[in-house]
């Protein structure tokens, strides 16, 4: 396997990412299934990490266009529809979080449970569409490179696809009772995450190649090692506690990663032949490690401090609760 450390460390700046985007889509299946619940265990964690997920994607989508040049402008030819649409949803996602948090009056009679679960369903749609650019560029399935070109229709009608996708959803539903220390049965969470696992994995083996089938199998391992040791009554705080839990995500993430690299579009797409192989490159690559690291530790410390004033401020009864 060709070895960049470029590539890999963007990899786990991807891992980082998906862990802290899978806990926003969690806390919308908290919201949308166990309101009240949500309430008291999910509201004050939504502002952190709805800023520290836009602050990552920037963060990723900088280091990629400073990696390969050339990616972004095909990948906004080839999903240009799809990323307008994207951006629309985003925006209103971000208007109904606002509201709900900051600005909420009930002037218009829109209760904020309308509020908060208008953001949950424009959350899990933006979730749909990573996925979707994300398994695509994985399967090549709708994806045409040269005509810059992105057709969903032909992209749906191949099942690993969905089957992807659907398994990835079902797992991060199985995990959030986890991430949110909602009252769900430990072995509940533990059977859904399984056949989200199953239905991922087969669908992953069929859209890629056995060739580094071992590195799969031991992200979904690390995945599976959340419900099970929250079995444990000794280990459940320990992975529990929010930064451990996106540890442990943002590992699994960057297995994934790694084991399809540098092959993307079922193997047409050689990720290191596209490289910006320069002086320029590794200057870029020392910057993004400083930065990373500075950005990865104030977003810890921004996390906590809000997280814990949040919580002093309901301990107090000074926020109101419709």
């Amino acid at each position: 396997m060709a070895f960049n450390v470029e590539v890999l460390f963007n990899g786990i700046i991807f891992g980082m990412f998906f862990a802290i985007i899978s806990t926003e889509l969690m806390a919308a299946s908290a919201i949308l299934f166990r309101y009240e619940e949500s309430r008291r265990k999910v509201f004050y964690y939504l502002v952190p990490i709805w800023e520290i997920t836009g602050t990552f994607f920037v963060f990723y989508v900088v280091n990629v266009e400073a990696l390969i040049p050339n990616a972004l402008p095909i990948l906004a030819y080839s999903y240009i529809s799809y990323i307008l649409i994207f951006i629309v949803i985003y925006i209103l996602r971000n208007l109904s979080i606002i509201s709900a948090e900051f600005i909420f009056k009930n002037r218009w009679n829109i209760s904020r449970k309308t509020l908060y679960s208008t953001y949950a369903i424009l959350t899990y749609i933006l979730g749909f569409f990573v996925l979707v650019i994300y398994t695509s560029l994985m399967s090549g399935k709708g994806l045409n490179i040269n005509a810059r070109t992105f057709n969903l229709a032909s992209f749906v009608s191949y099942l690993p696809d969905d089957g992807f996708i659907i398994g990835s959803a079902i797992t991060l539903f199985g995990l959030s009772s986890i991430f949110y220390k909602l009252d769900v049965n430990s072995i509940l969470s533990l059977g859904v995450t399984v056949i989200g696992l199953i239905i991922s994995g087969a669908s992953f083996l069929t859209i890629n190649d056995y060739s580094n089938v071992y590195i799969m199998i031991v992200s979904g391992l690390v995945t599976l090692s959340i419900p099970i040791l929250n079995m444990i009554p000794n280990l459940r705080k320990f992975i529990s506690d929010k930064i451990t839990f996106q540890g442990f995500l943002a590992v699994a993430a960057f297995l994934l990663f790694y084991s399809v690299y540098p092959n993307l579009g079922s193997r047409t797409i050689d990720v290191n032949s596209l490289l910006n192989d320069s002086a320029m490159q590794t200057q870029i690559f020392y910057a993004t490690l400083i930065g990373g690291t500075l950005l990865l530790i104030m977003s810890i410390v921004f996390f906590r401090v809000w997280v814990n004033a949040s919580k002093n401020r309901i301990n107090a009864g000074a926020e109101e609760v419709e």
